[in-house]
Parts: structure tokens; sequence; C-alpha cells
């Protein structure tokens, strides 16, 4: 086009012709703008209202249109092909399960007008094995923990009630009564006392105080856990679980009756 020339421009609207004039919704312009901005894919002129989402997302359509291996669910698995649920219409609707609001209870005829025979207070347990309120002990401990050794960074040990004494051959006697002791004994450095004479000097304080006696300590040999045979050798005759065990039940019984 020259310049000094007149350009004649047509009378046309924009939109009333039948070429296709790209827009940006749907398109977008070549240049920063059309980079940053996505165009719309797809029909622009259909609602949201439009879709059917009660028929796409339903249970029974995903299993239907969902893909299935034949060679079952994984590896070395089932060869045959999986099964679909069925839907189930046989079963009771839920107003099924609730109780008939209209009809009358049933009523039992009373033997006496009014129920004037009727019992007026529950029945009471009359039986002698419960105990009374009195017969509990209100004022005791409650709460009562076994004793553990602790240590930084470590595991904490149990502190068993009754020491055991390793040796190849007791030769423990009591210092009362010259004998050996049997079964549990105390000890509190060399004096020995054997069970009986620790009772008896504890009621009755008759060679040591009582408050000497409390530093006695309950120990017994380790007969019932090792076999010496006469050597410092030994042959263990319970595992170590089971004995752990049973110094566990005896640490907690020992809080109650010591």
């Amino acid at each position: 086009m020259l310049s000094g020339e007149n350009t004649i421009s047509p009378n046309v609207a924009f939109g009333t012709t039948a070429v296709n004039r790209p827009t940006f919704p749907t398109d977008i312009a070549h240049d920063c703008f059309g980079n940053q901005q996505t165009p719309v894919r797809g029909v622009p002129n259909l609602g949201p209202g439009s879709y059917n989402n009660e028929e796409k997302t339903t249970f029974r359509y995903v299993l239907d249109h969902q893909p299935m291996s034949r060679r079952g669910y994984t590896f070395n698995a089932r060869t045959e092909q999986r099964k679909t649920f069925e839907a189930k219409i046989d079963v009771p609707s839920p107003d099924t399960y609730q109780m008939d609001l209209t009809r009358l209870p049933d009523k039992k005829r009373a033997f006496k007008p009014f129920n004037g025979a009727a019992q007026r207070f529950s029945t009471r347990a009359k039986s002698a094995d419960t105990p009374g309120p009195g017969n509990y002990e209100c004022d005791v401990k409650q709460n009562r923990q076994v004793h553990m050794l602790h240590s930084f960074g470590g595991r904490a040990k149990l502190i068993p009630a009754v020491k055991t004494k390793c040796t190849s051959l007791n030769i423990d006697k009591c210092v009362i009564c010259l004998q050996k002791p049997i079964g549990d004994y105390y000890q509190y450095r060399n004096e020995i006392l054997c069970s009986n004479c620790f009772n008896f000097n504890w009621q009755w304080q008759e060679k040591f105080k009582r408050t000497y006696l409390q530093a006695f300590q309950k120990v017994r040999d380790c007969s019932y856990i090792h076999d010496h045979a006469g050597t410092s050798a030994k042959i263990q005759l319970i595992d170590d679980k089971t004995t752990k065990k049973l110094q566990r039940k005896e640490a907690y019984l020992s809080l109650y009756w010591p």
C-alpha cells in the first residue's frame, strides 16, 4: 500500500462473518500473555450440571471399567478371572428392624388389686460369702511396684526378694541352733539364722533385738538352679527364662506377703 492512499474499511461487525476467528478462552495468542495463560479445552459451552456424575462415579462402574489381570491379583496367583461383586436386592428395608410402636405391650394381670402383693425392694444378696465393708483394709499401701536396679544407658535389672548364693558346697549353720538351715534362711555379714530362730527372736527378742534383725537379708543356696556335684563347674537345671519368671513373681508377691 502506497503512502497517501485512503483505505476503505468494510462495515462489518465483529463476529458476524463466517471466518473462525481465534478467541482467548479456547485459543491463545502467540505472545507473552499466551505463554502464561492456559486455554480452555473441550466444550466451553457445557455447564457443570450437564455431566452424568452419578453414572461415572459409582462403585459398579469402577469395577466394570477398571483394568483387570487375567493372571490373578499378584505374582504366582490364581489364573482364573476375577469375580465382580453382584448387587443384592433381596434384602429387607431399614424399617423392618424397627419395632412396632403402635402395638400395645403385653400386661400381666395382677394377683391382687393395684399390685398390693408386689415386692417393694429388689432382691439383695443374702449369701455369707460376700465380705462386709469392715473386712477391707483401707489404710494399706497402694500401687506397690517391684524394686529395679537402674543404670545410665543400660537395662533395668530386677532386685530379687531372696538373694541366691552360688556355692559348690553350702556349709552355713545357724548361730543359735548350730544346725544347717533348710530352705531359705537369713544372713547378715557372717551371722546365719535359720527361719525358725529368726521368727522366734523377732517375736520374743531373746538373743537379738528387733532393730538388729532388720539388717538380716533372706538368702538361699543355688541347689534348685545348679548342680555343682562338689566342683566349681555347674550343670544348669532350669533355663534362664524360667528363673527370671519365678524371680519376678516372687518379687511381686513379697510386696504383699514379706
